[in-house]
């Protein structure tokens, strides 16, 4: 069986601490890394990234050093990260429709969640 692996990308930690315990519910067993920006994230799967593990990511797409777009773009461009075993929900409190229509098409992206995430959200991701 796949290790899996929640990985919450937000600078904001009120968010990374009420989705660790909202996860926790769902999912008691998922171990949980919380990354204050996309720089921080990125540096932690370059050193950790293993094809064992199944990657949960739920990512903001505002925060400083390095942004949601930003990361998935980087993320892209390593080579030893295969897209198969990553599954990006971005959550963020914006409403633009050209952000939720940007998320559409891009690699690793799974659906566009708007904050505040709730149980049901955490569900359909993790459950």
């Amino acid at each position: 069986m796949m290790n899996k692996l929640g990985l919450l990308i937000d600078d904001d930690p009120i968010f990374n601490w009420v989705s660790t315990k909202l996860i926790e519910k769902v999912d008691p067993d998922l171990t949980i890394k919380s990354c204050a920006d996309g720089r921080e994230a990125l540096d932690f799967l370059c050193e950790n990234y293993t094809g064992e593990t199944f990657y949960h990511i739920l990512l903001d797409i505002n925060m400083p050093r390095m942004n949601g777009w930003e990361f998935i773009e980087a993320l892209g461009g390593i080579q030893t990260i295969k897209g198969d075993n990553i599954s990006i929900h971005i959550v963020s409190s914006s409403t633009d429709e050209t952000d939720i229509k940007k998320a559409d098409g891009l690699k690793f992206v799974r659906g566009y969640v708007k904050k505040p995430l709730s149980i049901k959200d955490v569900e359909s991701i993790f459950g």
